[in-house]
C-alpha cells in the first residue's frame, strides 16, 4: 500500500503550557481525521516526548526534526487560522521550495488524492 504522506501544520508555541497542549490537541484531532481517510500523517509536536526525555532540545531542534519530515511529505495540510504562526510560515516556505502542494480544506485534500477513503 502506498499511502500519501501528509504533514499537519498548525501553531504550537503558546504563552503557557496549557495552550501548547490545546494547540497540539487540535493538530492531533485533524491529523486523525486525515489518517482515517487513508493518509499517513506526521504531526509536529509529537516529538515533545523525545525532547522531554532528552531535556536539551531547543526550538530549532524541534523545527529541524519536523521539517525533515515535511521535506519528504506528499502534501502539507494547514489548520484553519494558523497561517500567521511563525512555524507555519516557515513550513509554507519549505513546501514551496520542495513543490509540495498545500491544502487548507480536507475536501480539497480528498479531491487531490484519488486513493483516499471516503
Amino acid at each position: 500500500m502506498n499511502m500519501k504522506r501528509v504533514y499537519i501544520a498548525g501553531p504550537l508555541n503558546a504563552t503557557n503550557s496549557v495552550d501548547y497542549i490545546k494547540n497540539l490537541h487540535k493538530m492531533i484531532i485533524i491529523g486523525n481525521q486525515i489518517k482515517s481517510l487513508g493518509f499517513a500523517v506526521f504531526i509536529p509536536g509529537i516529538d515533545f516526548l523525545v525532547g522531554l526525555v532528552d531535556g536539551n532540545w531547543n526550538y530549532e531542534d524541534y523545527f529541524t526534526y519536523s521539517s525533515s519530515w515535511l521535506e519528504v511529505a506528499d502534501a502539507l495540510f494547514v489548520l484553519p487560522k494558523s497561517e500567521k504562526s511563525n512555524g507555519v510560515s516557515r513550513e509554507l516556505i519549505i513546501a514551496e521550495l520542495f513543490n509540495i502542494p498545500v491544502f487548507y480544506d480536507i475536501e480539497e485534500l480528498i479531491e487531490w488524492d484519488n486513493d483516499a477513503i471516503y
